[in-house]
């Protein structure tokens, strides 16, 4: 039997998994907008290389804040592009070269964005299996109160509440409310939050 304290340190427990899911969540999101990135970036470069075969490849690229430059490349050769190699270090590198490094990339964000697919997967498992205990160790406590444990249901000797005379009843009402309550709108249920 499961006593009040478990109970929480079980809800502590959810809310955290909850957490790190979330967080989970959030990185995949970011990953999936970088690989995205890539694409458009492995598209475009595919395009000028296949243009470019033909003799010559022109293309307006855009520097930010709704501008655009106009971009010409001559003869069948492949262009240049300058590519971040890593910690800030630019090289000039042959389209099909600035492809394959691009490609690469994308391919080993990807492995990252699985990998993370997997923890938010084993994440949501792990939520689930403690949910259902929660659930499990709130309906025994529920079920079968005793002083030691948390009982949810109120006795009958608190269910009965004896009719007062009129000069009794401000008296009654002080004491009720100088008492914590406890409930809410749910009333007794316990929630996770418990």
């Amino acid at each position: 039997m499961a006593t009040r304290e478990e109970l929480q340190n079980l809800a502590r427990i959810v809310e955290v998994t909850k957490a790190s899911f979330d967080e989970v969540e959030k990185q995949i999101i970011k990953v999936v907008e970088v690989i995205n990135e890539h694409d458009i970036t492995l598209s475009t470069l595919n395009e000028l290389v296949k243009v470019a075969a033909k003799g010559s490849a022109s293309a307006h690229l855009s520097i930010g804040s709704g501008v655009t430059l106009p971009y010409k490349h001559e003869g069948p050769q492949e262009g240049l592009a300058m590519i971040d190699l890593g910690s800030g270090i630019f090289g000039e590198k042959p389209w099909g070269q600035a492809i394959e490094i691009i490609q690469q990339r994308k391919d080993d964000i990807v492995l990252l964005r699985d990998e993370l697919q997997t923890q938010a997967q084993a994440l949501e498992v792990k939520i689930g299996e403690a949910a259902e205990q929660f659930n499990q160790m709130a309906i025994a406590l529920k079920s079968a109160p005793n002083q030691n444990k948390l009982s949810l249901n109120p006795t009958n000797d608190q269910d009965k509440t004896p009719v007062l005379d009129e000069e009794e009843q401000p008296t009654q009402e002080k004491t009720r409310r100088g008492g914590k309550r406890r409930g809410g709108m749910f009333g007794n249920e316990l929630t996770l939050d418990d």
